[in-house]
């Protein structure tokens, strides 16, 4: 088994992402790149945002074997899936609550909460075949986020770091 890993930190309602890589144990190895969740101005309504994980493995000329993988993101500075939370530098010190779901469907906000898939957390997953003659094969996933409406913040930036972790055989 083999690991990767990403950050995910967002100001003013942003997250970074950062990748995790893993020990190479064969002739396939893989990698995951996550682009930077920013939320933009928060100003008491809900706030949607995205970004695109990238898997990219890459193969020996004569493997030709299927990679499968799954992908986690950590909980962030809250510790908890429940509610993820922003944090705000300086004083006076705030947060601002959001989460992360796992998009299946291009433009609909899930439900499923991204996470390490316990309590209740789901996981990214999927493989990769091989194809003649290109040997670096990518799928992409899409990490939702959203800030929930109601929450008046002291004004500033807010930021938190997420690690996407990627295991793959």
């Amino acid at each position: 088994m083999r690991h990767e890993s990403a950050n995910l930190s967002t100001p003013v309602a942003g997250i970074l992402l950062a990748a995790l890589a893993g020990e190479a144990m064969g002739t396939q190895t893989c990698s995951v790149t996550v682009g930077a969740l920013a939320f933009g101005a928060y100003a008491g309504s809900q706030v949607n945002s995205s970004a695109t994980m990238t898997v990219s493995c890459t193969r020996t000329i004569l493997d030709f074997s299927t990679v499968t993988y799954t992908a986690s993101l950590s909980t962030g500075s809250s510790g908890s899936y429940a509610q993820r939370r922003l944090t705000r530098a300086g004083l006076p010190a705030d947060t601002l609550n959001y989460n992360l779901y796992l998009t299946t469907v291009p433009g609909v906000l899930n439900t499923s909460v991204w996470g390490d898939g316990t309590g209740g957390t789901v996981v990214a997953s999927g493989s990769i075949a091989p194809v003649v003659l290109n040997f670096t094969q990518t799928r992409t996933h899409t990490v939702a986020g959203a800030i929930a409406a109601g929450v008046v913040p002291t004004a500033g930036t807010y930021s938190d770091t997420i690690v996407a972790t990627l295991i793959y055989n």
